[in-house]
């Protein structure tokens, strides 16, 4: 699809657009840095989640996953401290390959107020197994027994060493095509992140989702660009594939994600209606 400015008059050629795979991961991404820039800001402090859940659960892990979070945020926000996660499926494509078996494991990345809201534990190097250190001072041991091990079994809690969430959990991001692969096995498209809503300055407010709104309905092949937030402004970019010969008519290939349109109106198809 070919787009044009309108006040420049350039012109781009997209060779496609994203996946829904790549915008799931391209999202993500985002999520986790908008985490880390929260946690930064508000000098809050950061524990580790670790779930290992079912191959029979995994269609409902993302609602399950959701539904825990949802009840630790009321109980930590009725002790007085503040509430943000991000949680990452890291979906295990090797073991499945070797094994045939699934078995994700639920990455969390919790911030919280004050060290210690949630209890803090470590792995036995002589045994293997799991030495409770802390209790957490609001969410306790017998609080993920109760509300974790009855839906998923094993789960691990502890400090984060790091308030650098991005390097934690960015390694367990699957890529496109294994992404892919997953849903494929599971037979539909599970959800493979959860988060929550970070500070308002952060997010879409109703006029410009409104305007989205609006202009999807007009033009229905915007909603295929991914739309992200970039300062006080929501814009759209798409997928560009670059063929760069190197060597003997050898290719590499260059991917770029340009802008395309942003809420004011700067971008529009070209050929259509110019009241973009």
């Amino acid at each position: 699809m070919r787009f044009c400015n309108r006040f420049s008059g350039k012109k781009i050629e997209l060779s496609g657009m994203m996946s829904s795979e790549e915008r799931t991961l391209w999202l993500l991404r985002k999520r986790l840095k908008d985490f880390d820039r929260c946690v930064n800001t508000e000098h809050l402090f950061v524990s580790f989640l670790t779930i290992t859940q079912s191959d029979k659960s995994v269609a409902d892990g993302y609602h399950w996953i959701s539904d825990v979070m949802g009840a630790m945020r009321k109980k930590i926000h009725r002790g007085g401290s503040k509430f943000y996660y991000v949680a990452v499926l890291e979906i295990q494509p090797k073991r499945y390959k070797e094994k045939g078996v699934l078995a994700p494991h639920w990455h969390i990345a919790i911030a919280t107020s004050k060290l210690g809201n949630l209890p803090h534990a470590k792995h036995d190097d002589e045994n293997g197994r799991i030495k409770k250190i802390r209790d957490g001072s609001i969410v306790t041991w017998d609080w993920l027994h109760d509300n974790v091990k009855q839906k998923f079994g094993m789960y691990f809690c502890c400090d984060a060493y790091s308030v650098n969430v991005y390097d934690y959990l960015g390694k367990y991001l699957a890529k496109g095509n294994e992404l892919f692969a997953f849903r494929q096995i599971v037979g539909k498209k599970v959800r493979v992140f959860s988060a929550s809503r970070f500070l308002v300055e952060y997010q879409e407010t109703l006029g410009q989702a409104g305007e989205r709104k609006k202009l999807i309905e007009s033009h229905p092949e915007f909603e295929d660009l991914y739309w992200r937030r970039e300062g006080s402004r929501i814009v759209a970019r798409g997928k560009e594939e670059i063929k760069i010969n190197y060597w003997a008519n050898k290719f590499l290939v260059k991917i770029k994600y340009p802008k395309i349109h942003t809420i004011s109106g700067d971008w529009l198809v070209v050929g259509q209606d110019r009241g973009l």
